[in-house]
């Protein structure tokens, strides 16, 4: 049987526990701090990072790997004796780290290396990972695997809120003007946001205050999810876990759900979205994988 390698980038967030049992291999972004870049896994220490983040001055950017990052991933695989490597990468409408991707496996030239764009990054993302693993172990083809996954990622979909608008201003992802800065604080709007397959991360709108916000997640995923699937559910946080019990209860109500998991915010999704922030992602269940 073919040896393959599952590599991937940490904005997965698939807990490192689960990676380091399963033997997948991350590829780190990096979030410059004071202007100096910083890997966001290795050299971050994330609690410390959730929780200092707002008040930092210039507030933190981040960037994608180089293609040396991605070769150094692909590399130490070849080197650990796999005769295949399957790369999920993030979505290139989001971001260009697949390109570096490809660019690195071009200069492998003993294993074979296959860069799959996901389309999708966060959770999602990670579903498709896990997806992929559970396939390659049932002894099925990276080919077979990609057509899977490209048969099924359209009835995968996450949303979430953030905390306030600031941090959405502060990276760009909002920008202030038509009265929003006001209006954000006299009606207590938190924004909404949905990882889809034709834009990646994008806005939704703004619920009044987190039960309106709520509502909103819900009825955006009663519209845009099948009633007749059953899913896994993973619920990602950054430092808000009462709200995140809350969306989990929710959504239960309106979806049949198989298996939920808890995975922690990465440091580059807390600098976007935010502490405070949450995401409820919808997955085909594993179990019927």
């Amino acid at each position: 049987m073919m040896k393959i390698k599952i590599t991937t980038d940490v904005t997965t967030c698939i807990p490192k526990e689960i990676a380091d049992k399963n033997d997948i291999g991350f590829v780190e972004f990096y979030i410059s701090i004071n202007e100096k870049p910083t890997k966001e896994l290795s050299e971050i220490n994330r609690e410390k990072f959730l929780n200092e983040v707002k008040f930092m001055i210039p507030y933190p950017t981040s960037s994608f790997p180089s293609p040396q990052d991605y070769l150094d991933a692909f590399q130490k695989a070849e080197d650990d004796g796999y005769d295949e490597i399957l790369h999920i990468g993030l979505g290139l409408n989001i971001s260009g780290a697949l390109n570096s991707a490809n660019a690195a496996a071009k200069r492998i030239k003993k294993t074979k290396v296959t860069v799959y764009d996901s389309g999708i990054m966060g959770p999602s993302q990670g579903t498709m990972v896990l997806m992929a693993l559970k396939l390659l172990k049932k002894g099925k083809s990276v080919e077979e695997v990609i057509e899977y996954l490209e048969s099924v990622k359209l009835n995968i979909y996450g949303a979430g809120l953030s905390e306030s608008f600031d941090v959405l201003f502060k990276t760009g992802r909002v920008k202030k003007g038509a009265g929003i800065t006001v209006m954000s604080s006299l009606m207590r709007l938190k924004p909404l946001f949905e990882l889809n397959f034709e834009k990646g991360v994008t806005g939704i709108g703004g619920g009044m205050g987190f039960n309106g916000a709520r509502k909103k997640i819900i009825s955006n995923i009663i519209e845009k999810t099948d009633d007749k699937i059953t899913y896994d559910l993973y619920m990602t946080d950054a430092g808000a876990p009462k709200l995140l019990k809350q969306l989990e209860e929710e959504i239960v109500k309106v979806r049949n759900i198989k298996n939920i998991y808890y995975w922690p915010m990465v440091s580059m999704m807390i600098n976007t979205c935010g502490k405070g922030s949450v995401i409820g992602t919808l997955s085909p269940t594993l179990d019927e994988v």
